[in-house]
């Protein structure tokens, strides 16, 4: 799509995070259970004459959350009943925010230095998961776990102010990274789930309800506004409509014609209080806020004199941004920068795996970073040694010596192993002697492949080249 077309895109997010606490947000059921329907009470299910009680942490991390996106906090508040009927609410009502909210008029900024929006940030319990069943008695057959039900929801409404499915992306993708800093999004076991708004410039807005993952929204958004501006093409009118996204083709569906606020019919939560937030809190929430990616990475840049792309690769993680900081007590910046955002994550993206998906220990990093500074181990058996770690769990240090890949090779071997390929190898001699290049290089994986990898690349290479040239 040219950027010409993508200036009548108008793109709004809605975005309901899973918070990470023990307890749903009105009842004392756990948010995880093993077995369907085991975790739910009265008070979830919306029996007669249950009554809510707030969760406290539910409320604590809404407002850390509504601070680090820089919103104005309501100190003043109370919640609503959002009346709908369908199968995952019980109670045919759902509690949330709607009139004021914990936090709003904030804003979030893209990797571009542009500024989305935050319209609101509220609280809400999530409704139970449907469960499709396959293969059963009936040949279509849906099931209801309600143990979802009451798990404690954060909603982040953006402003229309995004204007590609690229920017949509950047917006998820800063939005994780300030929930993972603060701690109150359980990436590996939580839910995210984005309900999308698209709309092209002059015509009606249409939702794709309930996509998850990042990617899926970039490719629901990047459907849905070609499919809408193939519509207004042919001349035809688009209906403002909430649509599903089909995640093995990309592609969108007709779900129902979209709701107004008015249909839900919104009334005040008469089994819960207002509720009035002392100064005394909120500073103790306030003062509980980490030191977030984007101040994370300025400081790298005064502090260990890193460029700017290197800073923010390190930041992105609060993880790999202590692992860095650890590691540049005892070993250069330089070389902890460089194994860190290249080595590691490296091998981190090739696997498709996170931080939270491994289980990393600083210690084991920074002993083989010693280890390659203090040139006991080359660079290549180094990277060895952490996939190994990496993918199996097997300490560096231990592989390393069980390997026998430690630099124990004296100068005598190191000649003797790089004249033994030079005879062995004749034709890629003279044709190095031509000017190729890539004989050379060759040569180098030879001696590295006699050596088990203990010498180091850049001093073969130097070596082989000297010995080539006195023939």
């Amino acid at each position: 799509m040219t950027q010409d077309a993508e200036k009548d895109i108008i793109i709004g997010l809605e975005c309901h995070v899973q918070l990470d606490t023990e307890s749903k947000l009105f009842c004392g059921c756990p948010t995880t259970a093993d077995e369907p329907n085991s975790a739910c009470c009265e008070v979830c299910l919306g029996f007669p004459g249950s009554r809510p009680v707030l969760n406290k942490k539910a409320l604590d991390y809404a407002l850390k959350v509504s601070m680090a996106l820089n919103c104005e906090i309501n100190k003043e508040f109370f919640f609503s009943r959002k009346t709908y009927f369908y199968p995952d609410m019980s109670k045919n009502f759902q509690i949330t925010q709607y009139e004021i909210p914990v936090g709003k008029n904030g804003y979030l900024t893209l990797s571009s230095g542009k500024k989305i929006k935050i319209e609101r940030v509220h609280i809400e319990e999530d409704p139970a998961a449907l469960v499709h069943e396959s293969g059963m008695v009936m040949s279509k057959q849906t099931l209801v776990d309600y143990n979802r039900s009451g798990v404690p929801l954060v909603e982040i409404v953006t402003a229309p102010d995004m204007q590609s499915p690229q920017e949509a992306r950047d917006f998820l993708d800063q939005l994780t990274t300030v929930l993972q800093y603060l701690g109150v999004f359980d990436e590996k076991d939580g839910t995210l789930k984005i309900d999308s708004n698209l709309s092209i410039k002059g015509n009606e807005r249409v939702e794709v309800k309930n996509v998850t993952g990042k990617k899926g929204v970039e490719k629901a958004l990047a459907f849905e506004a070609v499919r809408q501006k193939g519509v207004i093409l042919k001349g035809e009118t688009i209906s403002r409509e909430t649509r599903a996204f089909n995640e093995q083709t990309f592609t969108t569906r007709a779900l129902r014609s979209k709701e107004t606020e008015a249909d839900y019919g919104y009334i005040f939560e008469p089994d819960l209080p207002a509720f009035e937030l002392g100064e005394k809190y909120l500073n103790s929430i306030k003062q509980g806020l980490p030191e977030l990616h984007d101040a994370k990475a300025k400081r790298f840049v005064q502090q260990y004199s890193l460029d700017e792309y290197t800073a923010g690769v390190l930041s992105r993680n609060s993880s790999l941004g202590g692992i860095f900081e650890e590691a540049v007590k005892s070993v250069d910046v330089g070389l902890a920068a460089k194994f860190l955002t290249r080595e590691l994550l490296g091998i981190l993206n090739y696997n498709n795996l996170s931080f939270e998906a491994t289980e990393i220990k600083v210690e084991e990093l920074v002993g083989l970073m010693q280890m390659l500074e203090k040139g006991d181990v080359s660079e290549k058996n180094a990277k060895q040694a952490l996939i190994k770690y990496i993918l199996e769990g097997v300490s560096p240090s231990k592989f390393i010596e069980e390997q026998g890949l430690k630099k124990d090779l004296d100068e005598t071997g190191l000649q003797k192993a790089i004249e033994t390929v030079l005879d062995e190898n004749r034709p890629a001699v003279a044709d190095f002697k031509k000017g190729e290049e890539k004989s050379l290089h060759f040569l180098v994986g030879k001696v590295m492949q006699a050596t088990k990898g203990k010498a180091d690349a850049r001093d073969i290479q130097k070596k082989l080249k000297e010995k080539i040239e006195a023939e």
